[in-house]
């Protein structure tokens, strides 16, 4: 009877159900909180350091595709070719090794297959750029027009299209990652929501138990007590008593304020879990005892996550004061440079012929000059001696300052040549440019091969004729709506060729309006238009025949607008030097 009055059953189910939701809430806490913490690890430690070997890897296959582009097209590049070398031998097996040693630890080992495929693609890519460099290796076989013409090929049908594939699948592949990384991330994000969440259930429901609680012993046990106490103080004073208890409850008056400061302390571990999961590190945790395995596992996640975050922002600095340390001696370094060409080309300017000589003799006449650098290895040269007047385009080896070298020594040679000897046939003037070439630059004691390629005109007026010879390089000229082509001999100026062939003369009678073109061949070299691809020679043609009815200066117009629209999506690749006259 006493039992059933005092209600022990009653509270000891109480306080067990409330002893069991804290130790499940501890443990689900501590348990999510040490999930995430491993999650976390794995993402820094081992998921973003494979995604950036692999962004590394698409950027070797980018590499890749330019470095053999320019070893086709750009014979003198030697910075880009040992760059290729070293990514063959060096760069692409290690990065190879990386990603594949670091599949199994990122979570990606599903994809070895998918993975292994893109590599083995990659090693196709690579044979075929070893045979391109294998095939053109010398200054011979830069020289073989069927050997460029073979690599230019392999570059258009082999090399961009599996470039092209290898960087599809590893975009694809680099996707699929990202995604499989983000359900990752997702599912910690969710797990600390939700433990927010059951942290928040679980302190309501503590609330709502300690209130019930409360209403329970006020009513069934403080009341009987405080009674029974006054009974007791009657007694000790001899009273005699005739108040009797209804009822008798224990009572632990100290049991409402500790389940009210472990309801508020769940609570508040709910709000701080959700602080620290947007990265507010500087929340206050306070555990409610050395014991308390949800406070201090919060804790403890907290500091990992401050500490993570502080070293990441550390080494983030470190790298930015060190990547502005090389950006500025970098741009030092250009500054110097830019400024050292710029002067060069004041100098190149200046060698350049006065364009008030042209202009006193030709009326109808342009010269579209665009350097691919600040300097350039093509140059146009004319003047006048005699009834005779003489123009010349010249295309020397290379480009830049290498180009701006020559040009000087070409310039230079031709007003020895033409102004001091009173050599005026187009054929002799070649000849002797060609061997002074050869011993300017002591190409019979050197290994020195550079040299220039050249179309010249003279100009007889009296006799209504133009001369023509050609190093390589054309003449085109219109008659009566009609295109003709006068090419040049297969035979460069300078280099160690064969003194036996010699230069040929062409003569063209001005029978009628004549519209006359010289050019090098950086304009019909250069890659544009919608599909990446060589203007062309032949576009050319088409461009003169549409246009050679217009004044000389609209002309150039035309010219300069097709060329700049046509590379509007890509780099100038060689230097373009296009002339035209009217007679």
């Amino acid at each position: 009877m006493v039992s059933k009055k005092i209600g022990f059953t009653k509270l000891i189910i109480g306080f067990v159900v409330i002893l069991s939701i804290t130790f499940f809430s501890a443990i689900y806490s501590s348990l999510t909180i040490r999930s995430n913490s491993k999650t976390i690890l794995h993402i820094n430690n081992d998921i973003y350091p494979f995604m950036d070997k692999l962004a590394k890897f698409e950027q070797i296959t980018l590499n890749s595709k330019m470095l053999i582009t320019n070893w086709v097209y750009l014979q003198y590049n030697t910075d880009d070719k040992k760059a290729l070398k070293k990514l063959i031998a060096e760069d692409y097996p290690k990065i190879k090794k990386e990603i594949l040693s670091s599949l199994n630890t990122a979570g990606h080992e599903d994809n070895r297959a998918e993975l292994i495929n893109i590599f083995n693609l990659m090693d196709s890519l690579l044979l075929i750029e070893k045979d391109i460099m294998q095939t053109l290796v010398t200054f011979e076989d830069y020289q073989n027009p069927i050997k460029v013409f073979e690599g230019e090929e392999i570059i258009e049908n082999q090399v961009i299209p599996l470039s092209k594939q290898i960087k599809d699948l590893t975009e694809k592949f680099i996707l699929h990652t990202q995604k499989e990384n983000d359900i990752i991330r997702g599912k910690m994000l969710h797990s600390l929501s939700k433990l927010e969440k059951t942290a928040f259930i679980f302190g309501f429901g503590m609330f709502i138990i300690i209130l019930f609680s409360v209403i329970y012993i006020q009513r069934n046990i403080t009341v009987p007590i405080l009674k029974v106490h006054n009974i007791l103080i009657k007694l000790s004073r001899g009273e005699i008593v005739k108040q009797k208890v209804d009822k008798a409850e224990d009572v632990i008056a100290h049991m409402a304020d500790a389940l009210n400061k472990l309801s508020g302390n769940l609570n508040q571990i709910a709000i701080s879990a959700s602080k620290i999961g947007q990265g507010k590190f500087d929340t206050k945790i306070q555990p409610l005892s050395e014991n308390d395995v949800l406070g201090n596992a919060i804790l403890e996640m907290k500091n990992s996550l401050k500490e993570y975050s502080e070293e990441m922002e550390s080494k983030v600095k470190e790298r930015t004061i060190e990547i502005r340390k090389q950006k500025d001696i970098i741009e030092a370094k250009n500054k110097d440079i830019t400024a050292s060409i710029s002067y060069a080309e004041r100098i190149q300017t200046a060698s350049l012929p006065s364009i008030e000589i042209i202009e006193k003799e030709l009326n109808e006449y342009f010269i579209l000059f665009k350097p691919k650098d600040i300097v350039s290895g093509d140059f146009y040269w004319f003047t006048k001696i005699d009834d005779l007047f003489i123009i010349a385009a010249i295309d020397c080896t290379g480009h830049g300052v290498p180009g701006a070298f020559m040009s000087l020594v070409g310039l230079n040679l031709l007003a020895a040549i033409v102004m001091e000897n009173k050599i005026t046939q187009p054929q002799m003037i070649l000849e002797e440019l060609h061997k002074r070439v050869q011993s300017a630059l002591r190409q019979s004691d050197t290994a020195n091969q550079d040299g220039m390629d050249a179309a010249i005109c003279v100009i007889d007026k009296e006799k209504n004729i133009v001369e023509f010879s050609g190093a390589r390089n054309p003449l085109i000229y219109i008659q009566d709506k009609q295109l003709f082509k006068v090419k040049g001999d297969r035979k460069s100026v300078g280099g160690n060729q064969s003194a036996a062939k010699y230069f040929t003369k062409h003569t063209i009678n001005i029978k009628s309006p004549t519209s006359f073109y010289l050019f090098s061949d950086g304009y019909q070299d250069q890659f544009g238009g919608p599909n990446n691809r060589k203007f062309m020679v032949k576009n050319m043609y088409k461009m003169f025949m549409e246009n050679n009815h217009l004044p000389m200066k609209e002309q150039k117009e035309i010219y300069n607008n097709t060329i700049e629209s046509w590379m509007s999506i890509t780099d100038q690749i060689d230097d373009i030097l296009l002339m035209g006259f009217k007679l």
